[in-house]
């Protein structure tokens, strides 16, 4: 298959996942399906079209970044049990979380200035932790930014480097500065749009901004991880902002 054939064979896929996603994704956030507690199925629809679009093109999902140490293997296979790879994927994992937080610790406080830009808070500003803090972690890191990253920065975010005729970006295969601007850029654009069409407004847009970020760190780690640990601080730090 020519490279032209690849390109024209990635938007195709894409833009039916994209459509796909963003219908359930519209459906699941209104009124209704909030008040029947509905909206947490957000994250399996991104899990499900991640996994499913990975698989449909050649499951190749090292190419996607979303291996995550042998715990998705997919094409490469892994010989491994699911407990030994969980031991045996510790270390990348804090190596992940330390380069998340060294981000972080530069960005953040530029990020709380620029905040009030775009948003208003809603009340007095506090860590969400009040409550029930695990479930609170838990919560931001698997159920949201796990699943938005392996759809937005392993699939779409592959996918959309595919359609413009690039190769995928792994660790091997760093891409020029050019290549890697208009990759990122397009999918916070849709990152930022799948945000707008779940709650309306400029506030919500502005998830553009954090995705860039986001996507420059998937394409230096060459995985999802370090972006996963880091989308998770800026979830709950948004919230420490909005104030609830």
């Amino acid at each position: 298959m020519s490279t032209n054939d690849l390109a024209r064979r990635a938007r195709r896929h894409l833009l039916v996942a994209y459509v796909i996603v963003n219908a359930l994704v519209f459906a699941l956030s209104r009124p209704a399906a909030v008040r029947r507690d509905l909206h947490g199925l957000i994250g399996v629809v991104f899990l499900v079209a991640a996994l499913r679009g990975v698989a449909k093109d050649d499951d190749d999902t090292e190419r996607y970044g979303v291996r995550l140490e042998g715990l998705i293997p997919g094409l490469q296979g892994d010989a491994r049990s699911l407990p030994r790879a969980l031991v045996e994927a510790v270390p990348s994992a804090l190596r992940e979380l330390g380069v998340a937080a060294l981000v972080a610790a530069v960005v953040l406080p530029a990020y709380s200035l620029a905040w009030p830009l775009f948003n208003h808070p809603i009340g007095p500003r506090h860590l969400p932790f009040t409550h029930d803090p695990v479930a609170t972690l838990l919560g931001e890191l698997v159920a949201v930014a796990l699943t938005e990253e392996l759809f937005f920065r392993g699939y779409v975010q592959t996918r959309v480097a595919d359609a413009l005729g690039l190769d995928g970006f792994t660790k091997s295969r760093k891409p020029l500065f050019a290549d890697a601007a208009r990759v990122v850029l397009i999918t916070s654009a849709l990152f930022a749009l799948t945000h707008v069409i779940a709650e309306p407004g400029l506030g919500r847009a502005a998830v553009f901004f954090p995705s860039l970020l986001f996507g420059a760190v998937r394409i230096g780690r060459g995985g999802i991880g370090a972006a996963v640990a880091l989308h998770a601080i800026f979830n709950v730090f948004e919230r420490y902002l909005e104030g609830r």
